[in-house]
This record gives structure tokens, sequence and C-alpha cells, in this order.
């Protein structure tokens, strides 16, 4: 088993790779950079004495807090589908169905909850990823998010 997941990794990595040589991400480069064009972080770190020292504070504490920020999202997801699954399991008793019906139930009606409810983070996210591309490009100085 240790193998196989071996091997899977480095396959993922190998054709990441490729694909990054080839300019597979340009695009992506292009669509990060569009993001931190956006009006309310175009002026971002513009300041000459201090710009790159607060992008620096920026892409420092990203880096650090976002795993923490990471697990806290998905325990409490976990939390909300467990308590969603049980909530739902009653009503498929009534109905004679399987158990296992309620986790796609329950996993296709929270993917719909998050897209009824992405105008309430992505614009936030959006912004906040401007931010980030934004700190990267005036700390290190490259016109490219992604580095080649």
């Amino acid at each position: 088993m240790r193998e196989k997941l071996l091997v899977a990794a480095s396959l993922v990595i190998a054709v990441g790779l490729i694909a990054w040589g080839a300019g597979l991400f340009d695009s992506l480069g292009q669509w990060l950079l569009s993001l931190s064009g956006r009006p309310e972080v175009r002026d971002a770190f513009t300041d000459p004495g201090y710009g790159r020292v607060d992008a620096f504070i920026l892409l420092l504490s990203v880096f650090v807090l976002s795993p923490f920020g990471a697990v806290l999202v998905v325990a409490a997801l976990t939390i909300v589908l467990i308590v969603a699954g049980l909530l739902f399991e009653p009503i498929l008793r009534t109905l004679h169905m399987p158990e296992w019906v309620s986790v796609p139930v329950v996993l296709a009606g929270s993917a719909c909850w998050a897209w009824v409810a992405s105008p309430l983070w992505l614009p936030q996210s959006l912004q906040v990823l401007g931010l980030v591309v934004r700190a990267w490009t005036v700390y290190f100085g490259s016109a490219s998010p992604i580095p080649r």
C-alpha cells in the first residue's frame, strides 16, 4: 500500500512539473495578475519606505497562519457534515432507504449551499488572494506570481 502511494505521489509530481515546464500554468499566472490589478488592491504596498516590509509581513502571516485556518475550516466542516448526516438519517429510516444514501445527499446539499452562499465568501476570498499576489509581486519584484 505504501509503495502504491509513493508511486502515485511521484506520478502526480512528475506530471505537475512537466505541465509547469510546458507553460500550462501561464493562464493561471495571468488570472492571478489580474486579481492583483483590481482597484481595491492595486494601491496596496505602494509606500516607498515600508511597502516591501508590509508585503513581507503579509506573506509571512498568510503562509504561517493559513495551515491553522485550513485545519479549523476542515474540522468545522466535518462537524457540520456529521451533524447534518445524523439529522438526515431518521428521514431515510422512515422512507425505508439505506443509511449510506445520507452521505451523497448531505454532500450534494453542502455543495449547493456553498454555491448559493458564494456571494458571501467569494469576493472576500478573491480580494485576499489578490492582496497576496500583490504582496508577492512587490516583495519579490517579479512580474509573474508563478516562478519559472
